[in-house]
Protein backbone atom coordinates (compact mmCIF):
# COMPACT_ATOMS: atom_id res chain seq x y z
CA UNK A 1 0.00 0.00 0.00
CA UNK A 2 1.68 3.36 -1.27
CA UNK A 3 1.71 6.53 1.29
CA UNK A 4 -0.89 8.08 -0.62
CA UNK A 5 -3.51 5.85 -0.86
CA UNK A 6 -2.88 5.65 3.13
CA UNK A 7 -3.58 8.89 3.34
CA UNK A 8 -6.85 8.58 1.10
CA UNK A 9 -8.01 6.08 3.40
CA UNK A 10 -7.49 7.53 6.62
CA UNK A 11 -9.29 10.62 5.30
CA UNK A 12 -12.18 8.49 4.46
CA UNK A 13 -12.39 7.32 7.79
CA UNK A 14 -12.40 10.37 9.65
CA UNK A 15 -15.13 12.32 7.26
CA UNK A 16 -17.21 8.80 8.26
CA UNK A 17 -16.63 9.08 11.86
CA UNK A 18 -17.61 13.31 11.88
CA UNK A 19 -20.69 12.16 10.41
CA UNK A 20 -21.61 10.14 12.80
CA UNK A 21 -20.64 12.05 15.57
CA UNK A 22 -22.93 14.91 13.64
CA UNK A 23 -25.90 12.25 13.48
CA UNK A 24 -25.42 11.14 17.50
CA UNK A 25 -25.51 14.61 18.44
CA UNK A 26 -28.69 15.63 16.46
CA UNK A 27 -30.10 12.76 18.47
CA UNK A 28 -29.44 13.63 21.34
CA UNK A 29 -30.71 17.05 21.15
CA UNK A 30 -34.14 15.44 19.85
CA UNK A 31 -36.66 17.03 21.80
CA UNK A 32 -39.37 14.78 23.64
CA UNK A 33 -42.30 17.53 22.25
CA UNK A 34 -44.27 15.50 19.79
CA UNK A 35 -44.56 19.34 17.54
CA UNK A 36 -40.80 19.14 16.74
CA UNK A 37 -39.36 17.05 14.17
CA UNK A 38 -35.43 17.51 12.60
CA UNK A 39 -33.55 16.22 10.06
CA UNK A 40 -30.44 17.17 8.69
CA UNK A 41 -30.09 21.15 8.16
CA UNK A 42 -33.46 21.30 9.46
CA UNK A 43 -36.02 21.57 12.29
CA UNK A 44 -40.05 21.86 11.88
CA UNK A 45 -42.44 22.24 14.01
CA UNK A 46 -46.26 20.86 14.77
CA UNK A 47 -48.93 24.26 14.73
CA UNK A 48 -51.74 22.98 14.37
CA UNK A 49 -53.57 19.54 14.32
CA UNK A 50 -57.07 18.79 12.84
CA UNK A 51 -59.70 15.70 13.33
CA UNK A 52 -61.82 14.38 10.18
CA UNK A 53 -64.54 17.19 9.28
CA UNK A 54 -68.51 17.15 11.00
CA UNK A 55 -70.73 18.49 8.38
CA UNK A 56 -73.96 19.99 8.56
CA UNK A 57 -76.72 18.59 5.90
CA UNK A 58 -75.53 21.83 3.73
CA UNK A 59 -71.42 20.90 3.91
CA UNK A 60 -70.73 23.23 6.57
CA UNK A 61 -68.52 22.67 9.36
CA UNK A 62 -69.94 22.63 12.11
CA UNK A 63 -65.77 22.02 14.07
CA UNK A 64 -62.63 23.43 13.50
CA UNK A 65 -64.41 26.43 11.61
CA UNK A 66 -63.47 29.30 13.37
CA UNK A 67 -60.12 30.78 13.06
CA UNK A 68 -57.69 31.47 15.33
CA UNK A 69 -54.69 32.88 14.44
CA UNK A 70 -51.02 31.39 15.42
CA UNK A 71 -47.74 33.67 15.39
CA UNK A 72 -44.67 31.03 13.97
CA UNK A 73 -41.79 32.77 15.81
CA UNK A 74 -38.11 32.96 14.93
CA UNK A 75 -36.25 33.65 18.24
CA UNK A 76 -34.47 37.07 17.16
CA UNK A 77 -34.59 40.30 18.86
CA UNK A 78 -36.97 42.04 16.14
CA UNK A 79 -39.38 39.52 16.39
CA UNK A 80 -39.92 39.86 20.13
CA UNK A 81 -40.17 43.71 19.54
CA UNK A 82 -42.61 43.13 16.96
CA UNK A 83 -44.74 40.84 19.80
CA UNK A 84 -44.28 43.49 22.47
CA UNK A 85 -46.88 45.47 21.53
CA UNK A 86 -49.43 42.29 21.44
CA UNK A 87 -48.26 39.83 23.96
CA UNK A 88 -49.98 40.27 27.60
CA UNK A 89 -46.34 40.62 30.40
CA UNK A 90 -47.05 37.13 31.27
CA UNK A 91 -47.19 35.78 27.53
CA UNK A 92 -44.28 37.91 26.14
CA UNK A 93 -41.92 36.63 29.18
CA UNK A 94 -42.42 32.92 27.67
CA UNK A 95 -41.33 34.16 24.47
CA UNK A 96 -38.24 35.46 25.63
CA UNK A 97 -37.70 32.71 27.12
CA UNK A 98 -38.82 30.42 24.64
CA UNK A 99 -36.67 32.61 22.14
CA UNK A 100 -33.35 32.64 24.73
CA UNK A 101 -33.37 28.58 23.54
CA UNK A 102 -33.19 29.97 20.25
CA UNK A 103 -35.46 27.58 18.72
CA UNK A 104 -38.47 27.99 16.41
CA UNK A 105 -41.66 28.46 18.10
CA UNK A 106 -45.21 29.60 17.76
CA UNK A 107 -47.89 31.51 19.96
CA UNK A 108 -51.33 32.38 19.73
CA UNK A 109 -52.06 35.70 19.01
CA UNK A 110 -55.47 38.23 18.60
CA UNK A 111 -53.95 40.28 15.40
CA UNK A 112 -53.26 39.86 11.84
CA UNK A 113 -51.25 43.08 11.55
CA UNK A 114 -48.12 42.47 12.74
CA UNK A 115 -45.30 43.23 10.16
CA UNK A 116 -42.29 41.33 10.95
CA UNK A 117 -39.86 39.43 8.72
CA UNK A 118 -39.39 37.00 11.30
CA UNK A 119 -42.86 36.39 11.88
CA UNK A 120 -45.12 34.43 9.98
CA UNK A 121 -49.34 34.26 10.77
CA UNK A 122 -51.45 31.67 10.16
CA UNK A 123 -55.02 30.66 10.18
CA UNK A 124 -55.93 27.61 12.65
CA UNK A 125 -58.62 25.86 13.11
CA UNK A 126 -59.44 24.81 16.74
CA UNK A 127 -61.55 21.37 17.03
CA UNK A 128 -64.41 23.47 18.73
CA UNK A 129 -66.05 26.49 18.83
CA UNK A 130 -66.21 28.58 21.86
CA UNK A 131 -70.03 28.75 21.63
CA UNK A 132 -70.26 24.93 20.20
CA UNK A 133 -73.16 24.13 18.28
CA UNK A 134 -74.84 20.64 19.00
CA UNK A 135 -71.97 19.84 21.50
CA UNK A 136 -74.37 16.71 22.33
CA UNK A 137 -74.46 14.99 19.27
CA UNK A 138 -70.74 15.77 18.42
CA UNK A 139 -69.24 14.85 22.08
CA UNK A 140 -65.85 15.74 23.26
CA UNK A 141 -62.33 14.05 23.14
CA UNK A 142 -60.35 13.10 26.03
CA UNK A 143 -57.57 15.55 25.11
CA UNK A 144 -57.31 17.78 22.02
CA UNK A 145 -55.39 15.20 20.22
CA UNK A 146 -57.10 11.92 21.81
CA UNK A 147 -59.76 9.88 21.55
CA UNK A 148 -63.58 10.49 21.43
CA UNK A 149 -65.15 10.07 24.51
CA UNK A 150 -69.10 10.99 23.55
CA UNK A 151 -71.30 11.61 20.61
CA UNK A 152 -70.28 10.89 17.12
CA UNK A 153 -66.82 11.54 18.21
CA UNK A 154 -66.97 8.16 19.66
CA UNK A 155 -68.99 6.90 16.94
CA UNK A 156 -66.36 7.80 14.53
CA UNK A 157 -63.04 7.94 16.37
CA UNK A 158 -61.33 5.39 14.05
CA UNK A 159 -62.54 7.59 10.60
CA UNK A 160 -61.99 11.11 12.32
CA UNK A 161 -58.61 10.35 13.66
CA UNK A 162 -57.49 8.57 10.34
CA UNK A 163 -58.72 11.48 8.58
CA UNK A 164 -56.80 13.95 10.63
CA UNK A 165 -54.26 16.34 9.68
CA UNK A 166 -51.20 18.72 10.22
CA UNK A 167 -49.98 22.38 9.86
CA UNK A 168 -46.25 22.22 9.88
CA UNK A 169 -43.57 25.31 9.39
CA UNK A 170 -39.94 24.45 8.71
CA UNK A 171 -36.83 26.07 8.69
CA UNK A 172 -32.98 25.79 8.46
CA UNK A 173 -31.44 25.21 11.61
CA UNK A 174 -28.34 23.88 13.17
CA UNK A 175 -28.15 20.18 14.93
CA UNK A 176 -29.33 21.81 18.24
CA UNK A 177 -32.19 23.13 16.14
CA UNK A 178 -31.29 26.59 16.53
CA UNK A 179 -32.77 28.51 14.13
CA UNK A 180 -30.57 30.54 11.84
CA UNK A 181 -30.68 34.18 11.19
CA UNK A 182 -31.91 34.14 8.02
CA UNK A 183 -33.85 31.20 7.32
CA UNK A 184 -37.12 31.44 5.46
CA UNK A 185 -40.28 29.69 6.53
CA UNK A 186 -42.12 27.54 5.09
CA UNK A 187 -45.10 26.19 5.78
CA UNK A 188 -46.08 22.30 5.08
CA UNK A 189 -49.67 21.54 4.73
CA UNK A 190 -50.32 17.89 5.80
CA UNK A 191 -53.75 17.93 4.88
CA UNK A 192 -54.45 19.97 7.65
CA UNK A 193 -58.25 20.27 7.65
CA UNK A 194 -58.96 18.20 5.03
CA UNK A 195 -62.29 17.18 2.95
CA UNK A 196 -62.40 14.08 4.93
CA UNK A 197 -65.26 13.46 7.45
CA UNK A 198 -68.99 12.66 7.89
CA UNK A 199 -72.09 14.53 6.46
CA UNK A 200 -74.86 15.06 8.83
CA UNK A 201 -78.81 15.57 8.22
CA UNK A 202 -78.48 18.60 10.85
CA UNK A 203 -79.11 21.96 9.41
CA UNK A 204 -76.73 24.59 11.16
CA UNK A 205 -78.52 27.44 10.71
CA UNK A 206 -81.61 25.91 12.06
CA UNK A 207 -79.57 24.19 15.24
CA UNK A 208 -78.61 27.68 15.97
CA UNK A 209 -82.07 29.17 15.86
CA UNK A 210 -83.54 26.19 18.05
CA UNK A 211 -80.46 26.19 20.52
CA UNK A 212 -81.26 30.60 20.56
CA UNK A 213 -84.81 29.89 21.26
CA UNK A 214 -84.17 27.71 23.85
CA UNK A 215 -82.04 30.08 25.84
CA UNK A 216 -83.88 32.80 25.13
CA UNK A 217 -86.92 31.01 26.70
CA UNK A 218 -84.97 30.18 29.98
CA UNK A 219 -85.37 26.21 29.11
CA UNK A 220 -82.23 25.33 31.43
CA UNK A 221 -83.19 21.90 31.58
CA UNK A 222 -84.81 19.79 28.39
CA UNK A 223 -84.58 18.88 24.70
CA UNK A 224 -85.66 20.18 21.38
CA UNK A 225 -85.98 17.89 18.10
CA UNK A 226 -86.80 18.75 14.71
CA UNK A 227 -87.67 16.59 12.35
CA UNK A 228 -88.09 16.86 8.88
CA UNK A 229 -91.72 15.37 8.13
CA UNK A 230 -91.65 13.51 4.98
CA UNK A 231 -88.08 11.95 5.48
CA UNK A 232 -87.52 11.67 9.45
CA UNK A 233 -84.29 13.73 8.90
CA UNK A 234 -82.78 14.96 12.06
CA UNK A 235 -83.01 18.84 11.26
CA UNK A 236 -81.68 19.74 15.25
CA UNK A 237 -81.48 18.15 18.56
CA UNK A 238 -80.46 20.35 21.30
CA UNK A 239 -80.10 19.49 24.80
CA UNK A 240 -79.95 21.53 27.80
CA UNK A 241 -77.49 22.57 30.25
CA UNK A 242 -74.87 21.66 27.65
CA UNK A 243 -70.93 21.44 28.29
CA UNK A 244 -68.07 23.45 27.07
CA UNK A 245 -66.43 20.70 25.08
CA UNK A 246 -63.13 22.95 25.12
CA UNK A 247 -63.43 22.31 29.22
CA UNK A 248 -65.04 19.44 30.51
CA UNK A 249 -63.85 19.12 33.37
CA UNK A 250 -66.11 22.62 34.65
CA UNK A 251 -69.18 20.16 34.25
CA UNK A 252 -68.36 16.98 36.14
CA UNK A 253 -69.66 18.35 39.09
CA UNK A 254 -72.39 19.67 37.75
CA UNK A 255 -75.87 18.85 39.73
CA UNK A 256 -77.84 19.54 36.27
CA UNK A 257 -75.76 16.64 34.46
CA UNK A 258 -74.94 18.61 31.43
CA UNK A 259 -73.51 15.89 29.36
CA UNK A 260 -76.93 13.90 29.16
CA UNK A 261 -78.74 14.09 25.62
CA UNK A 262 -82.08 14.66 27.13
CA UNK A 263 -83.25 14.38 23.58
CA UNK A 264 -82.40 10.53 23.83
CA UNK A 265 -83.88 10.24 27.44
CA UNK A 266 -86.83 8.52 28.51
CA UNK A 267 -89.15 10.42 29.84
CA UNK A 268 -92.97 9.92 31.05
CA UNK A 269 -94.97 10.94 28.07
CA UNK A 270 -98.14 12.30 29.17
CA UNK A 271 -100.95 13.91 27.41
CA UNK A 272 -99.55 14.18 24.44
CA UNK A 273 -100.23 10.32 23.89
CA UNK A 274 -103.67 11.04 23.62
CA UNK A 275 -103.22 12.01 20.00
CA UNK A 276 -102.13 7.86 19.54
CA UNK A 277 -104.77 6.80 21.87
CA UNK A 278 -107.35 8.91 19.33
CA UNK A 279 -105.54 7.08 15.81
CA UNK A 280 -105.70 3.18 17.36
CA UNK A 281 -109.57 3.97 18.15
CA UNK A 282 -110.39 5.36 14.88
CA UNK A 283 -108.28 2.56 13.47
CA UNK A 284 -111.01 0.34 15.63
CA UNK A 285 -114.12 1.96 14.26
CA UNK A 286 -114.46 4.15 17.11
CA UNK A 287 -116.45 6.86 15.99
CA UNK A 288 -115.03 10.85 15.85
CA UNK A 289 -118.92 11.69 17.68
CA UNK A 290 -118.78 9.20 20.40
CA UNK A 291 -119.30 11.73 23.17
CA UNK A 292 -118.36 11.43 27.05
CA UNK A 293 -119.68 13.59 29.89
CA UNK A 294 -117.03 14.95 32.09
CA UNK A 295 -117.83 15.31 35.90
CA UNK A 296 -114.42 16.14 36.80
CA UNK A 297 -113.75 11.87 38.07
CA UNK A 298 -114.69 9.16 37.46
CA UNK A 299 -114.23 5.57 39.45
CA UNK A 300 -112.19 2.77 37.62
CA UNK A 301 -112.56 -0.48 39.79
CA UNK A 302 -112.35 1.63 42.95
CA UNK A 303 -109.76 4.01 41.68
CA UNK A 304 -111.02 7.44 41.58
CA UNK A 305 -109.15 9.33 38.40
CA UNK A 306 -109.32 13.03 38.41
CA UNK A 307 -109.93 15.59 35.30
CA UNK A 308 -107.30 18.40 35.45
CA UNK A 309 -110.76 20.35 35.00
CA UNK A 310 -111.51 19.18 38.93
CA UNK A 311 -115.15 21.14 38.10
CA UNK A 312 -115.37 18.74 34.72
CA UNK A 313 -115.36 19.25 31.45
CA UNK A 314 -118.89 18.86 30.24
CA UNK A 315 -120.41 16.70 27.32
CA UNK A 316 -117.26 16.59 24.72
CA UNK A 317 -116.56 14.16 21.23
CA UNK A 318 -113.37 13.00 20.57
CA UNK A 319 -112.37 16.42 19.00
CA UNK A 320 -112.90 18.34 21.51
CA UNK A 321 -111.80 15.84 24.17
CA UNK A 322 -108.09 16.44 22.66
CA UNK A 323 -108.89 20.07 22.52
CA UNK A 324 -109.42 20.25 26.52
CA UNK A 325 -107.28 17.70 27.28
CA UNK A 326 -109.77 15.54 29.08
CA UNK A 327 -108.09 12.86 30.52
CA UNK A 328 -111.43 11.20 32.04
CA UNK A 329 -112.80 10.96 28.28
CA UNK A 330 -109.41 8.65 26.99
CA UNK A 331 -109.74 6.71 30.09
CA UNK A 332 -113.35 5.62 29.14
CA UNK A 333 -112.27 5.47 25.41
CA UNK A 334 -109.24 2.99 25.96
CA UNK A 335 -111.58 0.58 28.33
CA UNK A 336 -113.51 0.36 24.78
CA UNK A 337 -110.36 -0.87 22.80
CA UNK A 338 -109.65 -4.47 21.75
CA UNK A 339 -105.59 -3.64 24.19
CA UNK A 340 -103.63 -6.22 22.56
CA UNK A 341 -104.20 -5.01 18.81
CA UNK A 342 -103.75 -1.17 20.45
CA UNK A 343 -100.43 -2.01 21.86
CA UNK A 344 -99.50 -3.12 18.93
CA UNK A 345 -100.53 -0.30 16.71
CA UNK A 346 -98.44 1.49 19.23
CA UNK A 347 -95.27 -0.16 18.75
CA UNK A 348 -95.63 0.31 15.36
CA UNK A 349 -95.56 4.52 16.11
CA UNK A 350 -91.86 3.54 17.84
CA UNK A 351 -92.84 3.57 21.28
CA UNK A 352 -90.60 0.94 23.30
CA UNK A 353 -88.20 0.80 19.82
CA UNK A 354 -84.44 2.27 20.92
CA UNK A 355 -83.57 4.64 17.62
CA UNK A 356 -79.91 4.27 17.03
CA UNK A 357 -78.65 7.12 14.88
CA UNK A 358 -74.62 5.73 14.82
CA UNK A 359 -72.36 3.27 16.22
CA UNK A 360 -72.92 3.68 20.18
CA UNK A 361 -74.89 6.33 19.96
CA UNK A 362 -78.45 5.51 20.15
CA UNK A 363 -81.53 6.91 22.17
CA UNK A 364 -83.08 5.08 25.19
CA UNK A 365 -85.81 1.87 24.65
CA UNK A 366 -88.38 3.70 26.78
CA UNK A 367 -90.58 1.42 27.86
CA UNK A 368 -94.54 0.72 26.45
CA UNK A 369 -96.05 -1.88 29.06
CA UNK A 370 -97.06 -4.92 27.72
CA UNK A 371 -100.78 -6.81 27.62
CA UNK A 372 -99.60 -8.11 31.13
CA UNK A 373 -98.80 -4.64 33.25
CA UNK A 374 -102.03 -3.56 32.28
CA UNK A 375 -104.03 -6.48 33.19
CA UNK A 376 -105.93 -3.86 36.23
CA UNK A 377 -108.11 -1.18 34.58
CA UNK A 378 -106.35 1.40 36.58
CA UNK A 379 -103.34 0.68 34.56
CA UNK A 380 -105.18 1.10 31.29
CA UNK A 381 -106.29 4.00 32.46
CA UNK A 382 -103.01 5.50 33.36
CA UNK A 383 -101.74 4.62 30.10
CA UNK A 384 -104.58 6.38 28.02
CA UNK A 385 -103.02 9.59 28.91
CA UNK A 386 -99.93 8.81 28.79
CA UNK A 387 -98.91 8.13 32.64
CA UNK A 388 -97.96 4.87 34.73
CA UNK A 389 -95.12 2.56 33.33
CA UNK A 390 -95.12 4.58 29.38
CA UNK A 391 -91.74 6.52 28.69
CA UNK A 392 -90.30 7.23 25.61
CA UNK A 393 -87.46 10.07 24.37
CA UNK A 394 -88.36 13.10 23.17
CA UNK A 395 -86.61 11.57 19.09
CA UNK A 396 -89.03 8.46 19.36
CA UNK A 397 -92.36 10.98 20.39
CA UNK A 398 -90.74 13.39 17.35
CA UNK A 399 -90.71 10.43 14.84
CA UNK A 400 -94.15 9.34 16.22
CA UNK A 401 -95.61 12.84 15.69
CA UNK A 402 -93.87 13.04 12.25
CA UNK A 403 -96.69 9.75 11.28
CA UNK A 404 -99.61 11.59 11.83
CA UNK A 405 -98.31 14.94 9.96
CA UNK A 406 -97.46 12.28 7.23
CA UNK A 407 -100.38 10.76 5.97
CA UNK A 408 -99.90 7.70 8.62
CA UNK A 409 -95.66 6.98 7.35
CA UNK A 410 -93.43 6.13 9.94
CA UNK A 411 -89.87 6.82 9.05
CA UNK A 412 -87.12 5.85 11.28
CA UNK A 413 -85.27 8.94 12.39
CA UNK A 414 -81.62 9.49 11.16
CA UNK A 415 -78.50 11.58 12.03
CA UNK A 416 -75.98 10.91 9.61
CA UNK A 417 -76.38 11.10 5.76
CA UNK A 418 -72.86 10.11 4.11
CA UNK A 419 -69.18 9.31 4.62
CA UNK A 420 -66.52 12.17 2.52
CA UNK A 421 -63.29 10.59 1.57
CA UNK A 422 -60.12 13.20 1.40
CA UNK A 423 -61.16 14.05 -1.98
CA UNK A 424 -64.78 15.40 -0.95
CA UNK A 425 -66.61 12.79 -2.68
CA UNK A 426 -69.56 11.41 -0.52
CA UNK A 427 -70.70 7.91 -0.09
CA UNK A 428 -73.88 7.26 1.18
CA UNK A 429 -74.09 6.09 4.87
CA UNK A 430 -76.16 3.21 4.97
CA UNK A 431 -78.16 1.89 8.52
CA UNK A 432 -80.69 -0.08 9.29
CA UNK A 433 -83.59 2.14 9.04
CA UNK A 434 -87.50 1.14 8.16
CA UNK A 435 -90.18 3.43 6.15
CA UNK A 436 -93.91 1.99 7.34
CA UNK A 437 -97.54 2.74 6.97
CA UNK A 438 -98.41 2.89 10.45
CA UNK A 439 -102.13 3.99 9.91
CA UNK A 440 -104.56 5.23 6.73
CA UNK A 441 -103.94 7.97 5.83
CA UNK A 442 -107.69 9.35 6.46
CA UNK A 443 -107.21 8.27 10.00
CA UNK A 444 -103.65 10.63 10.11
CA UNK A 445 -105.54 13.41 8.92
CA UNK A 446 -108.30 13.16 11.45
CA UNK A 447 -106.03 13.54 13.99
CA UNK A 448 -103.67 16.29 12.41
CA UNK A 449 -107.24 18.16 12.21
CA UNK A 450 -108.02 17.64 15.56
CA UNK A 451 -104.36 18.98 16.80
CA UNK A 452 -104.47 21.82 14.48
CA UNK A 453 -107.80 22.93 16.16
CA UNK A 454 -105.79 22.33 19.78
CA UNK A 455 -103.63 24.63 19.06
CA UNK A 456 -106.02 26.79 17.00
CA UNK A 457 -108.63 27.07 20.11
CA UNK A 458 -107.55 24.57 22.65
CA UNK A 459 -104.92 23.99 25.70
CA UNK A 460 -102.25 24.26 22.78
CA UNK A 461 -103.06 28.02 22.18
CA UNK A 462 -99.73 29.35 23.38
CA UNK A 463 -98.19 26.87 20.56
CA UNK A 464 -99.41 29.22 17.62
CA UNK A 465 -97.37 30.79 15.19
CA UNK A 466 -97.41 34.72 15.18
CA UNK A 467 -97.13 34.11 11.29
CA UNK A 468 -98.62 30.59 10.11
CA UNK A 469 -100.59 27.68 11.28
CA UNK A 470 -99.35 24.54 13.40
CA UNK A 471 -100.98 21.66 15.25
CA UNK A 472 -99.92 19.74 18.23
CA UNK A 473 -100.52 18.39 21.91
CA UNK A 474 -99.65 19.96 25.20
CA UNK A 475 -98.04 17.58 27.82
CA UNK A 476 -98.14 18.01 31.89
CA UNK A 477 -97.10 14.68 33.40
CA UNK A 478 -95.82 13.45 37.10
CA UNK A 479 -92.63 12.11 36.89
CA UNK A 480 -93.15 9.86 40.44
CA UNK A 481 -89.82 12.22 41.90
CA UNK A 482 -90.57 14.65 44.36
CA UNK A 483 -88.21 17.93 45.06
CA UNK A 484 -86.58 18.41 48.56
CA UNK A 485 -90.14 20.44 49.22
CA UNK A 486 -92.28 17.43 48.73
CA UNK A 487 -93.45 18.59 45.84
CA UNK A 488 -93.87 16.22 42.81
CA UNK A 489 -91.48 17.10 39.74
CA UNK A 490 -93.87 17.77 36.37
CA UNK A 491 -91.80 16.66 32.85
CA UNK A 492 -93.47 19.23 30.55
CA UNK A 493 -94.07 18.71 26.52
CA UNK A 494 -95.54 19.82 23.26
CA UNK A 495 -95.01 17.97 20.52
CA UNK A 496 -96.47 19.37 16.98
CA UNK A 497 -96.12 20.17 13.28
CA UNK A 498 -96.08 23.09 10.90
CA UNK A 499 -97.05 24.61 8.49
CA UNK A 500 -101.04 23.17 9.26
CA UNK A 501 -101.25 22.36 6.08
CA UNK A 502 -98.68 20.24 3.89
CA UNK A 503 -96.62 20.44 7.05
CA UNK A 504 -92.52 20.15 6.87
CA UNK A 505 -91.39 19.95 10.36
CA UNK A 506 -92.35 18.62 13.66
CA UNK A 507 -90.89 20.19 16.36
CA UNK A 508 -90.91 18.53 20.16
CA UNK A 509 -90.28 20.06 23.48
CA UNK A 510 -89.60 18.79 26.45
CA UNK A 511 -88.70 20.26 29.97
CA UNK A 512 -88.05 18.91 32.92
CA UNK A 513 -89.20 20.58 36.24
CA UNK A 514 -91.75 22.30 34.47
CA UNK A 515 -94.94 24.02 35.66
CA UNK A 516 -97.02 22.51 32.33
CA UNK A 517 -96.86 22.02 28.87
CA UNK A 518 -98.86 25.00 28.02
CA UNK A 519 -96.92 27.28 30.06
CA UNK A 520 -93.77 26.31 29.52
CA UNK A 521 -93.22 24.24 26.32
CA UNK A 522 -95.78 25.90 23.75
CA UNK A 523 -94.20 29.38 23.65
CA UNK A 524 -90.80 27.31 23.07
CA UNK A 525 -92.63 25.16 19.71
CA UNK A 526 -94.33 29.18 18.80
CA UNK A 527 -90.46 30.66 19.21
CA UNK A 528 -88.62 28.02 16.78
CA UNK A 529 -91.50 27.88 14.32
CA UNK A 530 -91.66 31.67 13.67
CA UNK A 531 -87.94 32.02 13.52
CA UNK A 532 -87.93 29.19 10.96
CA UNK A 533 -90.77 30.47 8.92
CA UNK A 534 -89.18 33.90 9.00
CA UNK A 535 -85.71 32.60 8.09
CA UNK A 536 -87.48 31.07 4.96
CA UNK A 537 -87.18 27.35 6.60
Amino acid sequence: MTKRMARRMLLVFFVFCVLIGLISVQLLFVPVDHPVQRSLGTVSIAIAESRGAIYDRNGKRLVHQTAQTAAVVKPTDAALESLRGVLAADKLNSAKERAQKGALFSIPIDTDQIQCGDILLLNTYPRYASKQLAVHLIGYLESPAGKGVSGLEKSFDQLLTEAGGTLRVRAQADSAGRVFAGSALTVEDEDYCGAAGIMLTIDAKMQELVEEAMLDSNLTQGAVVVLDVKTGEIMSMASLPAFDPNNVASSLHDPLEPFINRALLAYPVGSTFKCFVIAAALEQNVPTTQCYTCNGALDVNGRLFHCNNKNGHGTLDMSGALEQSCNLYFVQLMQRLELQPALDFFALFGFGEPNTLAPDLRGAKGNLPGLADLFQPAARANLSFGQGALLATPLQLAAATAALASGGIYHTPTLVKSVLNAGGSETEYVQDTETRQVISEKTADIVAEMMIRTVEQGTGYSAKPAYGSAGGKTATAQSGSYDSSGNEILQTGFTGFFPARNPRYVITVLRQNGVSGSQDCGPVFQKIADMLLARGF
